[in-house]
């Protein structure tokens, strides 16, 4: 096979630029990052290159990848440049916090769309891609809140178990084309979104920024958050010929916090 072509949204910051790490380092990875700003899109593809000293260019696609338009840009200029794709890596951040009694329609209508509709419209648009060779491998990246919800985070927890199940749906229908759909589940990872929690947590209960992170580490078996790197090796794998026989799963990624069987 010749170079795998990889598409990784929201690739500038936290778990999907130490994703985008993991596959350029890779001598078999042609890999294209996707980030709102172009500024920020320029410094991810410096970083890359200066971590992982490859000699193969990334490429950039700058849009926010929750409107269609920008969906339908992306994938023309994979299919024209690349007549391939090979590895998608959906990461796309949810909505804002909400509660049962505080969550609105209109709210609710547009996170789904950000998010849920985003991830199932890219899903479709690689999976046309990948039958023509038929091989393929679908990342999804969803948060824990699927399986067991958070009671703050009412629409996310909803719409995130509407994207497991539309995952599982999928990765059934695009088995026989040796392509796989998988949904890696992180729990609290050192990102941005983290820090922001930490911050949130300092102002609502007036904590120190040492005493919000013990709160946050003493609810994880292991006592402490995940590293962006921790879920990127995985998504390497999955990503990876060895993962084959693998689809239609979701793995945590969450030091045993979720309970749940």
């Amino acid at each position: 096979m010749s170079k795998r072509i990889a598409f990784v949204t929201g690739a500038s910051t936290g778990i999907g630029k130490a994703i985008a790490i993991k596959l350029a380092a890779q001598s078999d990875m042609k890999v294209i990052i996707n980030s709102r700003n172009m500024a920020s899109l320029e410094q991810t593809k410096q970083h890359i290159q200066d971590m992982t000293e490859t000699k193969e260019p990334l490429s950039l696609f700058c849009g926010d990848m929750s409107l269609e338009a920008v969906r339908s840009e992306a994938f023309e200029k994979i299919e024209k440049e690349f007549g391939r794709l090979d590895v998608l890596v959906n990461n796309i951040p949810g909505g804002k916090p909400d509660t049962f009694d505080s969550c609105e329609p209109d709210q609710m209508l547009a996170a789904f769309s950000q998010k849920a509709i985003a991830y199932v419209d890219t899903m479709k648009r690689a999976a046309a891609l990948m039958k023509r060779h038929e091989y393929g491998r679908i990342i999804q990246i969803v948060g824990n809140l699927w399986k067991e919800p958070g009671e703050q985070m009412f629409t996310n927890s909803m719409m995130n178990a509407a994207i497991i199940n539309a995952s599982k749906n999928a990765a059934t229908q695009l088995a026989s084309s040796r392509i796989t759909v998988n949904c890696l589940n992180p729990g609290f990872i050192a990102t941005d979104r983290y820090e922001q929690f930490i911050g949130n947590m300092m102002t609502k209960q007036g904590v120190s920024r040492e005493q919000a992170v013990q709160a946050v580490a003493s609810g994880i078996p292991m006592q402490r958050v995940g590293s962006a790197s921790e879920m990127a090796s995985l998504a390497a794998f999955m990503a990876s010929e060895e993962a084959s026989y693998i689809t239609g799963q979701q793995i945590s990624v969450d030091g045993g916090t979720m309970k749940s069987i």
